[in-house]
């Protein structure tokens, strides 16, 4: 059984707080949970925030960063909104921060979603997405800290100050470059004092993975029902639809058996599409100023898009006066006729992409899928659940949504995550390795090929440059105490060897698309980027080696493994060796590219 009436109680000796933060392209939300000793944890959602015209169990804030011309910050959140707030219309070069979680997007998506930084705004002059990041993220923790002391007394936040965890929800795509920004943001926004509290207080996991929490809390006895068999969550947000797919492997654990996947059709796409069929079609009327589209756009976005139920009736967008009227435009008292199947066209792009994650999940899935749960704010729309209810049902899938607040589903499913950790189980999306150089072999065609990318080494050997070692291949299941692990060798002269005090190696990431690498990285030039930087101590090893000889040439041979986990929710490396016959390892530092 599943569900958080099976929760364990809490087996710490101490008080403890656990924070989830789900910064969402569109709104953000913020759940905890107060970990007693011996007693069960339950969790919360904060329901009210500064600013909120309605306070509930669905409360969430706009995801909204108002500067002034100087970059300072003048409203985060509700408290940005210009229709409750007219006069932050007032200040003078004022610039406003949203969707701004899309620009910390992997860029290898562009290409493969076809997708460019025009499809969203561009953030204020001199600030990046960390910045923005990094002023949502300290506003929600304050607000927080004094939801939870007006609530439970400050008492409570004193005796758990120096004792909380965070838990920080990132889209299917995310990867570690992506963790790193967010850890950064952590201690910016004063979460945490510095790297290594970082290190040991913020977690990540994924939207996907967080929604599934959220559903088993919620619907327990449908996931029961159908556990032996796929179940997939489609977490719809605003900016990303993020599908991930389980098994039931015992009664409180879950796996993953298809790669988690991530889409650029969230709900404001419904809405950009919205915006530009009505710049287009009101050219050359006397309601195309941009600030007349954008109240329509607006108005489509908070009323007609949630309210919308099929193609089958006209529906009006307000956005003027009552003597605003143009018929040949269908304007009417303030009021514009849309058709219902304009409207429709608009969703059709994001229903087809789930159409086509949910087929795509299913091939590669190793149980047949029999269930889908919608969850995420997009979810709550009654056309795309009854479209996708419709599609699905002669595939013998069943649509569901779980009845609660949808759109705090990756809130609560966080703090889940954290205190129940049903999923231990995860799929790479990517094929990982490193490059290395072969010993050079005459007989080997694909050597011969390469005869201009030898080198001779101090040993005598030729080696062949340019060839991909894959240490985790792709859609390869991945428990979190797996450890994936390749063999190298290393070859210093006299003076290298001497001045030796760190290794480091560029782990790749195989991005093309075929499901095996190519073993060499000519073979798909440009899909070979490297991930990360790996970087250990070897002073400890040198002590170890001693120098060998190729004739007059004296050399010293560093021999060790690459040992990689990716079963957790965030890349863990370390580096072995061995020390007279008996490996050791040492830790391993992971620095992301920055571009």
């Amino acid at each position: 059984m599943v569900g958080e009436k099976y929760r364990k109680p809490y087996q710490g000796y101490q008080r403890k707080l656990v924070i989830s933060f789900d910064i969402g392209t569109t709104f953000s939300g913020v759940s905890y949970a107060v970990l007693e000793p011996g007693q069960t944890p339950q969790i919360h959602g904060v329901t009210q925030f500064p600013g909120q015209e309605q306070v509930g169990g669905d409360s969430k804030i706009p995801s909204v960063v108002l500067y002034d011309e100087d970059g300072k910050i003048v409203a985060v959140g509700a408290e940005s909104d210009m229709d409750v707030y007219p006069e932050l219309g007032e200040i003078e070069g004022s610039q406003r921060a949203e969707w701004f979680k899309l620009h910390l997007r992997p860029r290898h998506l562009d290409r493969e979603q076809n997708f460019t930084a025009e499809d969203i705004p561009p953030l204020p002059p001199n600030k990046s997405a960390l910045d923005v990041f990094t002023d949502m993220l300290a506003y929600l923790f304050k607000a927080t800290k004094n939801y939870i002391c007006q609530r439970q007394g400050d008492d409570l936040w004193n005796s758990v100050v120096n004792n909380i965890d965070y838990v920080l929800s990132h889209p299917n795509g995310w990867e570690g470059k992506q963790q790193a920004e967010m850890r950064t943001a952590t201690i910016k926004a004063g979460l945490v004092p510095n790297e290594s509290q970082a290190l040991k207080r913020i977690n990540f996991v994924t939207e996907g993975e967080a929604s599934l929490h959220f559903c088993l809390n919620k619907i327990p006895d449908a996931l029961n029902n159908q556990g032996e068999n796929g179940i997939m969550v489609v977490d719809c947000g605003g900016g990303t639809i993020d599908t991930s797919t389980y098994t039931r492997v015992s009664n409180f654990l879950f796996k993953e058996i298809a790669p988690a996947e991530c889409l650029f059709h969230g709900s404001i796409f419904v809405t950009q599409r919205a915006y530009y069929f009505l710049a287009d079609f009101l050219q050359g009327s006397k309601f195309c100023s941009p600030e007349e589209i954008d109240a329509m756009a607006k108005y489509f976005n908070r009323t007609t898009k949630p309210s919308f139920k099929g193609p089958s009736r006209n529906y009006f967008i307000k956005f003027g006066r009552t003597y605003d009227n143009d018929q040949n435009y269908g304007i009417k008292a303030g009021s514009l006729k849309m058709k219902g199947s304009d409207i429709a066209n608009f969703f059709e792009p994001s229903i087809q992409g789930i159409i086509r994650v949910v087929e795509s999940q299913t091939q590669k899935s190793s149980k047949p899928v029999k269930i889908v749960f919608l969850v995420g704010g997009f979810a709550t729309s009654d056309y795309l659940y009854n479209r996708l209810e419709e599609i699905f049902k002669s595939r013998g899938i069943k649509i569901l949504r779980p009845d609660a607040y949808l759109n705090k589903a990756v809130a609560e499913g966080c703090v889940s995550f954290y205190l129940d950790h049903c999923v231990t189980t995860r799929m790479s999306k990517y094929s990982y390795g490193i490059e290395f150089c072969p010993t050079y072999n005459a007989n080997n065609a694909e050597h011969k090929a390469r005869e201009g990318q030898t080198l001779l080494v101090n040993n005598g050997d030729r080696w062949v440059r340019g060839g991909f070692s894959t240490i985790l291949a792709k859609a390869i299941e991945v428990s979190e105490e797996k450890e994936f692990r390749s063999s190298y060798r290393n070859l210093f002269n006299e003076q290298e060897f001497a001045s030796l005090k760190t290794k480091s190696l560029k782990l790749k990431c195989y991005r093309g698309s075929e499901d095996k690498a190519p073993d060499w990285l000519d073979l798909a030039p440009g899909m070979f980027p490297d991930l990360c930087e790996i970087t250990a101590d070897v002073t400890e090893v040198k002590k170890y080696i001693v120098p060998q000889h190729h004739g007059q040439t004296k050399f010293y041979v560093l021999d060790f493994d690459v040992v990689l986990l990716f079963g957790l929710t965030e890349l863990k490396a370390h580096i072995a060796w061995k020390e007279n016959g008996v490996e050791k390892r040492g830790p391993a530092s992971i620095v992301y590219d920055a571009t």
